[in-house]
């Protein structure tokens, strides 16, 4: 077995605005059914952009290790941890993936029985460097309440990372909005990775035009690639009713049944209400931001709006795409959506490279560790 260091390298958030420190951060005795990972990628979503900044609407106390979508490999695992959510074997040198930890017993958990709306959610990518439950560090501990799932053995890194978040919260998001329907027609504000995987899922849903809203190029031109029939460069056509015109003129003049905002940029919404179609379906997927925004609420019972509002993901979502991925990936080249690779002490390049669009999905590499 691999000998496990007691103290390992970790980026730390330590004040709101400033870039993360490199530290040397203790590793936590692994307790029963926890599982101690190597962190193999750990990709950076717009999410942590945000939290990096202080722009969230929640919070998490100072100092914390970022960093949500993660692939670990196992290097030691606590008594009574044996088998992933989908029942499947795990074993020392299996690579994982694994979702916020659901406390099981509030409200939300035992009687709705929906754990993405638990009280009580223990969190990564949010916590002290002594828990180190961060992606942004070369080893995680996953706590004894996590649920986790092996990454398919056909699947590399980069095909699966993206899971760790847009991925998995895209499924989430369209299992709350329902099917959407055969030969429907469908916007998508956003060519980011919560886009881009809106995309390709509405692209095996069956959806007759899909259309994609966003910039930059590189962005749109993987939406493309990724089922999209059409898309519209906000860069280049910047007013927000001459793209509802565009948007008309390519769904017969009624606009489209199905819109989701994959944007992340409050105004966002405004525009999404006046372009769906009557009696259409609104899912918003994207929102992290604090910041408010106006929108006309009339329109919502003019129009006889459905508006879904969807967060995060619990296991089965994660399980569900990497079968996706799996069963896709002769169709798709899901590890284009890997734009670039950064080894840990430079996060805040890459931070910054997310921030400015350069990247679609930047992800810290410790696989040459």
């Amino acid at each position: 077995m691999t000998d496990i260091p007691k103290t390992c390298k970790a980026a730390v958030l330590v004040e709101y605005g400033r870039p993360l420190e490199i530290q040397e951060v203790a590793i936590p005795k692994v307790e029963p059914r926890g599982i101690l990972v190597k962190v193999e990628m750990a990709g950076i979503c717009g999410t942590d952009v945000h939290q990096q900044r202080g722009e969230l609407t929640i919070k998490s106390p100072l100092p914390n290790i970022q960093g949500h979508e993660t692939i670990g490999r196992i290097v030691k695992m606590g008594e009574g941890r044996t088998i992933d959510a989908a029942g499947e074997p795990l074993a020392v040198g299996d690579r994982i993936m694994w979702a916020h930890a659901d406390c099981g017993e509030c409200y939300w958990c035992v009687i709705e029985r929906d754990p993405v709306l638990c009280a009580r959610r223990q969190g990564y990518g949010w916590a002290p460097p002594g828990a180190l439950r961060g992606g942004f560090a070369e080893y995680e501990m996953i706590s004894p309440k996590t649920n986790v799932v092996r990454v398919p053995d056909e699947l590399t890194e980069e095909e699966a990372v993206g899971v760790g978040c847009a991925f998995r919260s895209v499924v989430a998001g369209y299992d709350r909005f329902g099917k959407v329907g055969f030969m429907e027609d469908l916007v998508i504000q956003g060519c980011g990775p919560i886009g881009l995987y809106s995309t390709v899922v509405a692209r095996e849903s069956g959806a007759r035009t899909i259309i994609v809203v966003g910039a930059p190029a590189n962005r749109l031109e993987l939406a493309k690639r990724w089922g999209a029939d059409h898309v519209i460069d906000i860069d280049e056509y910047k007013d927000p009713e001459e793209r509802r015109q565009m948007i008309l003129e390519l769904t017969s003049g009624r606009g489209p049944e199905n819109v989701v905002e994959a944007s992340g940029h409050p105004p966002a919404v405004a525009e999404g209400l006046e372009m769906v179609m009557k009696g259409g379906r609104y899912l918003i997927l994207g929102q992290t931001s604090a910041a408010a925004t106006p929108i006309i609420v009339s329109r919502i019972n003019e129009k006889g709006l459905t508006i879904v509002g969807s967060v995060s993901a619990h296991i089965v979502h994660f399980y569900r795409a990497l079968q996706f991925i799996k069963t896709n990936r002769t169709k798709y080249a899901f590890a284009d959506i890997v734009s670039g690779r950064y080894r840990l002490e430079d996060v805040n390049e890459a931070l910054a490279n997310m921030a400015s669009g350069k990247e679609i999905k930047a992800v810290i590499d410790n696989r040459d560790r």
